[in-house]
């Protein structure tokens, strides 16, 4: 009886890992984007898939928005110790790059994504997104921005805390498909996109907080009221 119920116990687990490697989906594990200000923008995106074996046909998709007229130069893909190859797909509104990675991938894979804009007067720059959702877990995306010489962010997207110069940072979720950044020869002042989201999320806990006091008050006077 032992062995029977061992036996059933060990085909139970074998199918349970059968329907978990079936299921298996690429998930974007991390990326790191970094924009430049040099003579030109410069863009470098290092990225991490996981589950990479269960891409379609080994083939990756990116998506590049058209966006305010910037159009993206001498892009280059490389693997972990390899130039990777694309194919790249003009339409209307986006841009799509596929690219092809190296037979046998399994597990992680990891690549970077470089390319530049020549005009530095864009305020829009698209960047290329892997079509892999994250897990949605955390801030598994980083991006940094090296400000031009004597400017300061002003407004951005995604909103990033104004008033700094030189490089600045922040964390998110996924992969914005650009990003927009306004900046002036001066410190922002204080009614920015994010000094005015941080005001109103401060007010929202706030109220909560006095709603709360409020109603334990009100709850209170009731119960010496009854007695």
């Amino acid at each position: 009886m032992k062995r029977i119920i061992m036996l059933l116990f060990g085909v139970m687990l074998l199918s349970i890992n059968t329907v978990s490697a079936e299921e298996a989906t690429p998930v974007l594990k991390s990326a790191n984007l970094e924009v430049m200000y040099e003579d030109v923008i410069k863009v470098t995106e290092k990225i991490t898939i996981a589950n990479s074996e269960a891409i379609p046909e080994g083939t990756l998709e990116h998506i590049v928005t058209k966006i305010g007229g910037a159009r993206f130069e001498d892009l280059v893909i490389n693997g972990e110790d390899q130039e990777l190859t694309y194919e790249l797909n003009e339409g209307n509104s986006v841009n799509r790059v596929l690219v092809s990675l190296p037979e046998g991938s399994k597990g992680e894979f990891t690549y970077t994504v470089s390319y530049q804009f020549s005009d530095t007067r864009n305020e829009k720059i698209p960047l290329v997104v892997p079509a892999v959702n994250t897990a949605g877990n955390g801030n598994v995306v980083s991006l940094s921005i090296n400000l031009p010489k004597g400017k300061y962010l002003h407004e951005s997207f995604p909103i990033i805390d104004s008033g700094d110069s030189g490089m600045v940072k922040e964390d998110m979720m996924n992969v914005p498909s650009y990003v927009n950044l306004g900046t002036g020869s001066s410190p922002a002042g204080l009614f920015t996109t994010s000094n005015l989201y941080t005001f109103f999320g401060l007010a929202v806990i706030l109220g909560i907080i006095l709603a709360w006091i409020i109603s334990e008050r009100k709850s209170k006077g009731g119960e010496v009221v009854n007695v």
